[in-house]
């Protein structure tokens, strides 16, 4: 699509200058009108170029990302070796806690008491209103 656009601005650039021409050897233009006419006329066939010269670019940056991406999915496919240290010191840690926390449960409980007596029988109210704050 880019080379039709860039041949299209080309094209259109050439029929300006040959319209300028026509429009200054007809005498309906003066000679001062024509820098404008012929700049914008530059332009025109100047843009066709620049496309040209990015649809190339583009093409080749294309092609280098496709080949990024296969080597990005080369590296995905080596799998890295997990950090073992680290994950055996979360696992005795988290192990560690556990067991203190279930340990403290244990002794926080009256001996005699099962576990769902000793929440139901708990003295929390559940409204508490303080009248003034100390």
């Amino acid at each position: 699509m880019n080379a039709k656009l860039s041949q299209h601005m080309t094209l259109l650039g050439i029929c300006a200058m040959a319209f300028y021409g026509v429009m200054l050897g007809s005498g309906k233009l003066s000679i001062e009108v024509l820098p404008q006419f012929a700049v914008s006329a530059l332009i025109f066939l100047s843009s066709g170029r620049f496309m040209r010269r990015a649809a190339r670019i583009m093409t080749n940056d294309e092609d280098a990302e496709k080949e990024k991406e296969e080597k990005a999915q080369q590296q995905k496919e080596r799998l890295e070796e997990p950090d073992w240290q680290f994950l055996t010191n979360l696992m005795n840690w988290t192990a560690a806690l556990m067991i203190v926390g279930i340990m403290a449960i244990i002794l926080m409980k009256p001996i005699g008491l099962t576990f769902q007596d000793a929440f139901s029988s708990s003295n929390a109210q559940e409204n508490y209103f303080a009248g003034s704050v100390p």
